[in-house]
């Protein structure tokens, strides 16, 4: 959704472009008007395709919430030293009511925006289904006054494909389409016609074939239909339509036709078919839409306006201008922001909401930061590309980090969180009384329970294992307590120093894994692992569920 907004935003600037080159450039002819338009749409249209094939460009630019990144900076280190050390004497509180069923706004964009283009897209096929159904019923005209017209008006123009006249079963239907095989479709009284008006007629018609309007017209209608929900869109196809035909209107009067002769045979034309529109059909028609007629009859009888035609040296130039324009707009910083969201769930998979993400921009000293919902989802939008370092830190649990680079693209990433790491310091002093070993651990699983847990594993009543598959809310932590503490004994003979060490609590509440971790002498690492390794705890439990947790243990030897 993000790359179509963003296309749109860069299309809109194309197209815009084009609509204010025309506005400028209102004392040059109609056809020339046209192509600009006509250049700059066919531009835009080439724009999404620049930017998922062409390399982008960007640069660098310094946010002005940097200082006030770096000064939050210390405060949020603070908060995540204490979230560390709270988990020893920090119970989360129990969150049992479900949240509601969020809605996510870019689904819905999404589906009104394919809703729009299947419409629009609708309307069109429609168009040119009944064009065919028309052209099958209607009769091809070989011969008379209006086949004689259209050989000789197609030798002036130079024309190279051959035209099909048909005449239709409809009193009010005069249209041109089609590009490898160009239609001109007449009414069914048209044999009835005096010739200087079938002579200017298809003067017209033939003029849009030779321009090429139609494909033109319908590149622009596919331009709308993408861009359906921007207003510009389809006022730069309506302006494309009105200056098509007013080029068409300047071949006639080239010919030698007087402008207020024509403008004679265009009213009556718009007398003559009344409000019966072709607008609902994928074609060019000399019939005036009402909105176009004052405006045209005024341009036909107003002999200062330029009436030249576009010659292809003007129209390989306008091309290679619109280009200049168009291939900075499509690629620079392209697909520059991106949108990061994920899930946060604790190992056992429960969502977590509340929990504080950090996203920190590494290259402009930015810090991006949200909290989690009530369903565990959290989303940061918006992001240059670059190298970042995301942080996820809720207390009681361990403050998940990783380095990533966005490059643009949407990113999803899933989060864990593992429960915190107990920390404990003792000090052993050498020739002081000893605490002797403790005394006997008393039985545990028999022990109390926190909050809404049943006996046994804590799963039986259990409120954020629901067993209907609605949503989990986790992170309802019970941090262990101490049954059984044997002090460490200071060897005889050893000198002073400090032991650290890791330690693993399993999920019977024993120590297990217990690892030093600097080059403590010997004797004292040994004092400490013997002791340590007769702790007991009641278990840690992460929603009713005993889990092992990770200590850190510092023995200080004095």
């Amino acid at each position: 959704m993000n790359l179509l907004f963003e296309s749109a935003l860069k299309v809109s600037v194309v197209v815009s472009i084009g609509l204010l080159a025309g506005t400028l450039l209102r004392q040059r002819s109609a056809a020339f008007r046209h192509w600009v338009l006509a250049a700059a749409m066919l531009a835009a249209l080439a724009t999404p395709l620049l930017m998922a094939l062409a390399p982008s460009w960007s640069l660098p630019v310094q946010s002005a919430v940097a200082d006030r990144g770096r000064a939050t900076r210390p405060a949020a280190e603070a908060s995540r030293r204490a979230a560390s050390i709270a988990v020893t004497t920090t119970v989360t509180s129990t969150k049992t009511t479900p949240p509601a069923q969020s809605i996510d706004p870019v689904s819905i964009l999404l589906a009104v925006w394919l809703a729009g283009v299947i419409v629009n897209l609708s309307g069109l096929l429609n168009g040119l289904w009944r064009l065919h159904r028309i052209a099958a019923r209607a009769v091809v005209v070989h011969d008379g006054p209006w086949a004689d017209a259209a050989h000789s008006l197609g030798e002036h123009y130079g024309l190279r494909r051959a035209v099909c006249l048909l005449q239709s079963d409809q009193a009010a239907l005069l249209l041109t389409w089609g590009f490898f095989a160009p239609k001109v479709m007449l009414p069914t009284d048209a044999a009835s016609w005096a010739n200087d008006r079938i002579r200017v007629v298809l003067a017209h018609e033939l003029a849009h074939i030779r321009r090429s309007d139609w494909i033109i017209q319908i590149a622009g209608e596919l331009l709308r239909i993408v861009y359906w929900f921007n207003p510009l869109m389809w006022f730069a196809s309506a302006r494309l339509r009105l200056e098509s035909e007013r080029a068409c209107d300047d071949a006639v009067v080239n010919l030698g036709v007087h402008g207020r002769d024509y403008a004679v045979h265009l009213l009556e034309l718009a007398r003559q078919f009344g409000r019966a529109s072709q607008a609902s059909f994928p074609a060019s028609a000399i019939t005036p839409r009402p909105s176009s007629l004052q405006r045209r009859v005024s341009a036909m009888l107003n002999p200062r306006l330029s009436r030249r035609p576009l010659s292809g040296l003007t129209r390989l130039g306008t091309i290679a201008g619109l280009l200049v324009v168009t291939l900075p707009i499509a690629l620079f910083a392209q697909n520059t922001f991106a949108t990061m969201a994920g899930t946060i769930v604790d190992a056992s998979g429960g969502v977590l909401p509340g929990v504080s993400v950090v996203l920190a921009d590494t290259d402009r000293r930015v810090r991006h930061q949200v909290s989690s919902d009530g369903t565990g989802r959290f989303e940061l939008i918006g992001l240059p590309q670059g190298a970042y370092t995301l942080e996820a830190s809720l207390p009681g649990f361990e403050t998940f980090r990783q380095k990533l680079t966005l490059s643009g693209q949407d990113v999803n990433r899933d989060i864990t969180l593992p429960v915190g790491t107990l920390q404990e310091t003792i000090g052993v002093i050498n020739g002081g009384p000893g605490d002797g070993p403790g005394a006997p651990p008393p039985d545990y699983r028999a022990g109390r329970r926190p909050p809404n847990c049943g006996p046994g594993t804590g799963r039986s009543s259990d409120p954020v294992r629901p067993s209907d598959g609605a949503l989990r809310i986790g992170g309802v932590i019970r941090t262990p307590r101490k049954l059984f503490h044997v002090s460490p004994i200071y060897p005889q003979g050893s000198p002073a120093g400090t032991v650290r060490m890791n330690a693993v609590i399993g999920v019977d509440g024993r120590v297990k894994e217990t690892t030093v971790t600097d080059d403590a002498p010997p004797a004292l690492a040994q004092s400490a692992i013997d002791a340590v390794q007769r702790w007991e705890f009641d278990p840690t439990l992460l929603n009713c569920v005993p889990v092992e947790v990770r200590m850190t243990v510092v023995v200080d030897y004095r």
